[in-house]
């Protein structure tokens, strides 16, 4: 829950304070993203064993984690790069659910179609992300507070829907 509170904090952060506020959001934004990679990879090291498809969970876990180190760290960081940045997780991160949405439709998860079209609004929204800040400079923090509620949206699903996972051992 505190990663949920730490990624709308920074949504509506950005939101709010408009495009001057977009390189003062590339910390709570990374670090929202280093946790939530961080928590991916966590819940994949406990239930490894347990969760049917769980390497997708790994993937996505250690590309969040991976790619808020450019937000952290990099402290040339433009502000016409971080919607293009956000968009790549974008991708990667609704790729990764609608992979994940796939095991959990042979396990037959309730809830799993909410899952899966989390994972479709994250490519949408990345792609919109890719595209959008070229063609329009003064509203790139509109585009980052949309992935970033996208991203909120995808972990509520997550966290609604994994605790209804079975046992692998049990999914045969």
């Amino acid at each position: 829950m505190p990663l949920f509170v730490c990624l709308f904090a920074s949504a509506v952060y950005t939101l709010v304070l408009g495009p001057s506020a977009l390189l003062e959001a590339t910390f709570p934004i990374g670090l929202s993203m280093l946790l939530s990679g961080l928590i991916n990879v966590w819940i994949y090291h406990i239930n490894r064993h347990k969760l049917h498809g769980s390497h997708w969970l790994f993937a996505d876990g250690m590309s969040t984690a991976l790619l808020s180190i450019f937000l952290l760290f990099n402290h040339t960081v433009s502000a016409p790069v971080i919607p293009f940045f956000l968009g790549v997780w974008e991708l990667f991160s609704g790729v990764l659910k609608i992979m994940d949405g796939t095991f959990m439709r042979e396990d037959h998860i309730h809830g799993r179609i909410t899952f899966t079209i989390a994972g479709f609004l994250e490519l949408i929204c990345g792609v919109a992300a890719l595209l959008k800040p070229i063609a329009d400079n003064h509203h790139m923090h509109i585009t980052v507070a949309i992935v970033l509620f996208i991203q909120c949206a995808g972990l509520i699903s997550k966290i609604c829907l994994y605790p209804q996972l079975r046992i692998a051992d049990d999914c045969a």
